[in-house]
């Protein structure tokens, strides 16, 4: 097939694009033609959070592209049709997650899909932060898919409950894949070795948090139970490390850990990893920790799986649907530290870190891009 990605691609950084990456080598290596139509720009600068919308790529993520699309430019948004038109594609394949390129997705979408399909791979239907006229844009903007790929239950019922008039067989349930971000040409390093890299002592009981930091991914929560493992673990047996760019204002999250009394058990580090540097970061930690306060899902629980590393999550959205409670993580209510530090006491006063790796070894093998990669294909098809 001829297959074309809509979508951020490097040097624009984060889980969409490193997604996106995945899938264009997935699709490459079961012999498809590939194009990718990428943006040019991403939001304007003074819309932007975080510290810096591109940054450098790991060279087994690097893809071709070509940086056409600007959302708030109506000029690019007939270059990117142009673009992807040229290449005479079977199928689009396209990336949702928030209504903010709702309008620009929209029409190129609209100007394509008459002559090729249109599939939509969906992060997200239900945004974690509030847009205006949000649910209205976002209808507009998927309508013009023939297929979907919701990559778990709830968003395929989150889809369902905005777009009724959507067909069941147009949709596919592909859990998100896993994301390995170990180079290639490099052996995986040891958990002595990440941790003596990362400065992490040898024996402590290490809790990580990654990613951007937003607030709907409750990170306070996960501040306001630290005090408690420092209880229970003392200041040399625990480590919680918190790591990722911040989306806003950094300060109230270093004020918070100042006055939570656990200040020396907490590793703040609010900045961006580069692929390259991701690695490491999961294998030195023992349990993943995501403290959300809403979700559908997040490509988190992929990476930790990746690496066998459990996960105590929330009970929001699709999370449920990943982490079995017991088994491969624990769930606990959203907002309740008490709740977050006791899940966390018990993972390792009881010693489940061995069977819970076991049991993701056993699972991960349904969240392979193989998968997402043949149900685009059946979508592009008609099937």
């Amino acid at each position: 097939m001829r297959l074309a990605l809509f979508g951020p691609a490097p040097p624009l950084r984060g889980g969409i694009v490193a997604a996106q990456a995945n899938l264009y080598r997935t699709l490459q290596a079961r012999g498809h033609a590939l194009h990718w139509t990428s943006f040019r720009r991403q939001y304007p600068d003074i819309l932007f959070p975080g510290s810096a919308q591109e940054g450098p790529t790991a060279t087994w993520l690097q893809c071709p592209s070509h940086r056409v699309f600007v959302p708030w430019d109506p000029l690019s948004w007939r270059a990117a049709a142009r673009d992807l038109l040229a290449f005479a594609p079977d199928g689009v394949i396209a990336r949702w997650w928030i209504p903010f390129f709702a309008p620009g997705f929209r029409d190129v979408l609209r100007r394509v899909r008459r002559r090729t399909r249109v599939v939509w791979v969906l992060d997200n239907v239900v945004p974690h932060e509030r847009y205006p006229l949000g649910p209205w844009l976002t209808r507009r903007a998927l309508r013009q898919g023939h297929g979907f790929i919701a990559q778990s239950e709830q968003v395929r019922r989150d889809l369902v409950a905005l777009v009724p008039e959507i067909e069941a067989a147009a949709i596919r349930v592909v859990p998100h894949p896993l994301y390995d971000y170990g180079a290639p040409e490099r052996p995986r390093p040891t958990v002595g070795e990440a941790r003596r890299t990362l400065d992490v002592p040898a024996a402590a009981r290490v809790i990580l948090f990654f990613g951007f930091i937003k607030p709907y991914k409750g990170l306070v929560h996960l501040i306001d139970a630290a005090p408690r493992l420092r209880d229970r673990f003392g200041p040399d047996g625990v480590r919680i490390l918190i790591v990722g760019d911040v989306y806003g204002d950094r300060q109230p999250y270093i004020d918070r850990i100042a006055r939570s009394g656990a200040a020396d058990v907490i590793r703040f580090h609010a900045d961006y990893v580069p692929d390259e540097d991701v690695e490491r970061w999961f294998v030195a930690a023992d349990l993943v920790v995501l403290p959300y306060v809403s979700a559908t899902q997040s490509g988190i629980v992929q990476i930790a799986w990746n690496y066998d590393r459990p996960v105590v999550t929330t009970r929001v959205g699709g999370l449920p649907e990943v982490v079995r409670d017991g088994q491969t993580g624990f769930l606990v209510p959203p907002g309740d530290p008490a709740a977050l530090a006791e899940a966390c006491i018990r993972f390792f006063d009881e010693g489940h870190a061995a069977a819970m790796a076991g049991a993701i070894g056993a699972e991960k093998v349904e969240y392979s891009w193989e998968n997402q990669a043949k149900a685009i294909e059946d979508l592009v098809a008609g099937a």
